[in-house]
């Protein structure tokens, strides 16, 4: 307990012989007691005085004549000791040295000591060392009795800890302890110095389309609970189904049981259940303690608190996202409150910046030891025996082994949990990913779990009870890619909107039956759940990207092409690509963005043009990037000029072939030499290096045509030529490109066209930025999407006649 002790200088005598009876206290650590004697020498003595009066559980008025005509002493110490007496965040005792009248200050009404035998108040010199032990015994009971306020609010939190997440529930519905099934979760340290880089640096260093831009460098792996004792301010990064809330639950229930920071009084939020922007962090934790924000306070400066804050990443929009850790950081950041410990949990996708003074470290995938205990746990759950548990296991070690794409999966629990719910019910793991992703999730919408009572909601129980399977697929389909049209806040829904998409999706009579069956959803399988009051979201993030995906490979071409152009959506499918079996998804893209153009006979011919040029082209390069070169040069040649010099001679207008090729494809300069026709300067060079005899021929011709000295250093005279001669002689290089080296064709496209070629190729471009992310579809289906871009859609319609044959394709 800290101890503040007010007093007249002129009592100095008395405030020494005081401390000295209170040295017991102080070696048995029942105090901390503060005066300003304390003070350095140098140091502000008003600043000190404040902040230790601001963090003092009780302070005593050491009350005299000289106390009382003391303006710094009532006007200053005693007034806010009277404000922090009155919010309850400190306690206030008069301690009357000298006879004064005492009764009549603010403080009179405050029961004050020593307390002679009948009632009332003797002063202390009249009898000083009875009443000095007087008043240290009851400065004890004081103490006690704070320790016992402290000891209760923490049974009580305690308690409630344990009764909310000392279990949590399997996909399957069966609950066990989080200590049988939870695995160990090893977090990575971060290197501080990867955080103090420049802007260049880090986009130097890192992948930007990596979801671990920022998070710095992996440089050993630890323990979990380990890293959590040694950090009191901690960060806590994962992808989704990491585990990331699952060790914080951890973390409260050990506290809660006393083997994790025992003294501390845990406090769980649940940051997805933020409804309004007034939130506040305070009244929040004041809300789980059931204490007014005043005592919160109190415990805060007292550094009696375990804060635990999961899923930043889940806070409904941005810029409230930034609010709160703005809150979390400025309530860590406070100098009273660093007794306590604060622990955010957060994905890694969406973390901006690393808050000021926490540790931030990274959920690591499961190992092959970890992934073993996590199924053994998982089947132990199902009552079997330790040899039924081996064979299990083994079962499942041998599928994982055969199949490397499933092995994969088993880095992550929720991705886990779902193979094991799997292989639990049909004794076997399909081959492909997303087939166990359809497998898992259709299990929980066959499974009924009747023990679940929802006797308010007899008519949604009835009419989600008659849905056919593939009804429910649908209405959790709608459900999911309507949400994630809203990118600001894709995670939570409010109760009246979602009642009323199942109404309309259904054909519903009224809004309440909507209602009605979202909470038959809850009650069956959990996909949907609420979170706060009338706030939902599904169950996991995985589970609503699984559905989006399926969503958007049902559009028609032309819908999912739209969606594709849409900036909101490409940062959607940017998401979806990086967590979701995305093979059919890419290739349907693929499709969809090739038939924006199959209508087009000239845009055809064009792509056709393409596709014959970089055929003709011997080259090591990959024939997309010749494809690339040579759609962008007729396309957008603006983009190579203004890599060079002005050209202010209208051939150059006419035929600028000069090739740039350091366009995002790395081609060499090797052919922008061997195809060099920059004619504006000096047909010399391109003489040079043509290869073809007939062809330096007709250039060799077409330069004897130009008048001496022609160039544009001589421009006046180079343009009197020109205004009369050249735009014959234009055309009869066109011509002789045209046929040599298929080069100079006018093709003539209208605006339309144009701005169509430029919405096609930037939407392949996007599919190739897409291809680039870690885990986007598999190599197979990269590979043959890479191979056969740009392509017009006769040869695409050669090689692929069951996705071309027709405008769709839907399996």
């Amino acid at each position: 307990m800290k101890l503040f002790i007010s007093y007249a200088h002129k009592d100095e005598s008395l405030r020494e012989k005081f401390d000295n009876h209170l040295s017991l206290l102080k070696r048995q650590g029942v105090i901390e007691a503060w005066h300003d004697r304390e003070i350095k020498p140098g140091t502000e003595w008003a600043k000190e005085i404040d902040s230790n009066l601001d963090k003092a559980d009780l302070i005593l008025l050491l009350v005299s004549s000289d106390f009382l005509a003391s303006d710094y002493c009532y006007e200053r110490e005693m007034k806010r000791a009277i404000e922090l007496h009155d919010k309850k965040v400190a306690r206030v005792i008069p301690i009357v040295l000298r006879s004064c009248d005492w009764e009549s200050a603010p403080f009179g009404k405050l029961q004050g000591l020593p307390i002679v035998t009948g009632g009332g108040i003797k002063p202390v010199n009249k009898w000083e060392d009875e009443v000095w032990t007087q008043i240290v015994k009851s400065i004890r009971k004081v103490a006690a009795e704070m320790k016992q306020w402290v000891e209760e609010i923490r049974a009580r939190c305690c308690q409630k800890i344990l009764s909310q997440y000392s279990t949590i529930q399997l996909l399957n519905q069966t609950e066990i302890t989080v200590d049988q099934l939870y695995v160990d979760v090893w977090l990575l340290n971060r290197s501080p110095r990867t955080f103090l880089v420049s802007e260049d640096k880090m986009l130097e260093k890192f992948d930007l389309r990596n979801d671990r831009l920022g998070l710095g460098d992996r440089i050993k792996r630890n323990e979990g609970m380990a890293v959590a004792h040694e950090n009191t301010r901690l960060l806590i990064l994962g992808k989704p189904g990491a585990g990331k809330t699952t060790f914080l639950k951890h973390l409260a229930v050990d506290c809660s049981k006393g083997k994790f920071q025992p003294d501390l009084i845990p406090v769980l939020i649940e940051l997805r259940q933020i409804q309004s922007e007034e939130w506040n962090l305070l009244d929040a934790i004041s809300e789980q303690l059931a204490l007014d924000p005043q005592q919160t306070q109190k415990l805060l400066v007292q550094g009696k608190l375990l804060v635990l804050m999961d899923g930043l990443d889940e806070v409904p929009t941005s810029s409230f996202r930034r609010n709160v850790q703005d809150q979390v950081c400025d309530l860590a950041q406070e100098p009273k409150h660093e007794g306590n410990r604060f622990t955010l949990t957060c994905r890694t996708q969406i973390i901006e910046t690393i808050p000021q003074g926490f540790a931030s470290v990274e959920v690591a995938d499961f190992n092959s030891e970890q992934a073993k205990t996590f199924v053994e746990n998982w089947v132990c759950a199902s009552g079997l025996t330790e040899s039924e548990i081996a064979q299990q296991w083994q079962e499942f070690s041998d599928a994982i082994e055969a199949n490397p794409a499933l092995k994969e999966l088993t880095v992550t629990p929720v991705l886990l949990s779902l193979m094991c719910w799997v292989f639990q019910d049909s004794g076997e793991l399909p081959t492909q990913t997303a087939l166990l992703y359809e497998k898992g999730i259709r299990l929980l919408l066959e499974k009924w779990n009747d023990r679940k009572e929802i006797s308010r909601w007899e008519v949604g129980n009835e009419v989600y009870r008659k849905l056919e399977l593939e009804q429910k697929e649908r209405l959790l389909t709608e459900i999911a890619a309507w949400k994630f049209e809203n990118p600001e806040n894709f995670v939570l829904f409010e109760q009246k909107d979602l009642a009323i998409q199942i109404a309309q999706i259904l054909k519903l009579s009224n809004v309440q039956e909507g209602e009605a069956v979202l909470r038959a959803i809850e009650a069956q399988h959990g996909l949907l759940v609420e979170r706060a009051d009338e706030l939902w979201s599904f169950s996991h993030l995985t589970f609503q990207e699984h559905f989006t995906v399926r969503w958007l490979t049902q559009l028609s071409s032309e819908q999912l092409a739209q969606r594709i152009a849409h900036s909101r959506w490409q940062e959607v499918l940017k998401q979806l690509v990086k967590s979701q079996p995305a093979d059919r998804l890419l290739k349907l893209m693929k499709q969809a963005i090739d038939n924006t153009l199959v209508q087009d006979d000239k845009i055809q011919e064009f792509l056709n043009w393409v596709r014959e040029k970089t055929e003709l082209i011997d080259t090591s390069h990959k024939p997309v990037a010749i494809r690339a070169f040579y759609f962008d040069l007729v396309c957008d040649p603006n983009l190579y000029r203004t890599l060079y010099r002005p050209r202010s001679h209208t051939l150059a207008r006419l035929l600028d072939l000069d090739l740039d090729l350091d366009f995002d494809l790395n081609l060499d300069l090797d052919l922008a030499r061997v195809l060099d026709l920059n004619l504006d300067c000096d047909l010399y060079r391109v003489l040079a290096r043509v290869p073809n005899s007939e062809l330096a021929l007709k250039l060799q011709q077409l330069k004897s045509q130009l008048p001496e000295g022609f160039s544009t250093q001589n421009c006046q005279a180079s343009m009197s030529w020109w205004h009369s001669n050249g735009q014959a002689w234009a055309e009869a290089l066109r011509q002789v490109t045209i046929k040599h080296r298929n080069i100079g064709h006018n093709w003539q496209f209208t605006e339309a066209q144009k701005q169509a070629l430029r919405r096609y190729y930037d939407a392949n471009k996007f599919l190739v930025e897409l291809l680039k992310h870690e885990g986007a579809g598999s190599v197979s289906v990269r590979q043959g999407i890479e191979d056969n871009l740009l392509l017009p859609i006769a040869t695409l319609q050669e090689r692929f006649p069951e996705m071309y044959g027709r405008d769709e394709i839907r399996e």
